[in-house]
């Protein structure tokens, strides 16, 4: 997949009409991810709540907001499995690969016309795509938790002093945490050596 501030940028590259409707979709494993503007056209335009409602899964799609790392700001996105395209986009006039090996795909939808009659504006598409996600509540960050530090064991800085440690190992008396551990121990020793 392209970076994130690879595919922010291609997110706020809408301003010329033909951008407007087009969705980027990423695929991450057995799924495909969009962020931002595209992630808006999935969550309103092509599921919307009457395409929704016909379907026999009538879960809405989830929508996480996130605080972004690199700059100020938050981002949007969505995901689902890549055998659910016909669910999530289920009318759409294109769809093709944007790179090589088909982790980047564009899909063409056609937006609706304004209920008032007016003409589609990138102002008018720009202020929804903001009043959508500003409506959306940010994931709180995860506490990092911080790994145990084993206990320290003496060390001998010489093979045979691994050596011995490995043969009086009581390794069937020990839980596999503890086992592992000593490993480790063991690995840092060699290291230390080599």
């Amino acid at each position: 997949m392209a970076s994130l501030a690879d595919v922010f940028q291609i997110e706020n590259d809408r301003l010329k009409p033909e951008k407007w409707n087009k969705i980027h979709l990423f695929k991450i494993g057995d799924f495909w991810r969009s962020y931002e503007w595209s992630a808006w056209l999935i969550a309103v335009i092509t599921y919307n709540d009457k395409v929704r409602m016909a379907t026999r899964d009538r879960r809405p799609l989830q929508v996480t907001r996130m605080e972004r790392t690199d700059v100020e700001g938050t981002y949007c996105f969505v995901g689902f499995p890549l055998k659910s395209i016909e669910k999530y986009i289920p009318t759409r006039d294109s769809f093709e690969s944007a790179d090589e090996n088909d982790k980047h795909v564009v899909v063409t939808i056609s937006l609706p016309q304004p209920a008032d009659g007016s003409e589609v504006s990138y102002e008018r598409l720009a202020e929804a795509f903001n009043k959508w996600k500003e409506g959306i509540e940010i994931k709180p960050k995860k506490e990092k938790k911080e790994k145990p530090v084993p206990a320290a064991q003496p060390t001998t800085q010489s093979s045979g002093g691994i050596l011995s440690q490995i043969m009086a190992y009581p390794l069937s008396e020990r839980t596999a945490m503890e086992n592992i551990q000593f490993i480790q121990t063991l690995k840092n020793q060699i290291s230390a050596i080599l």
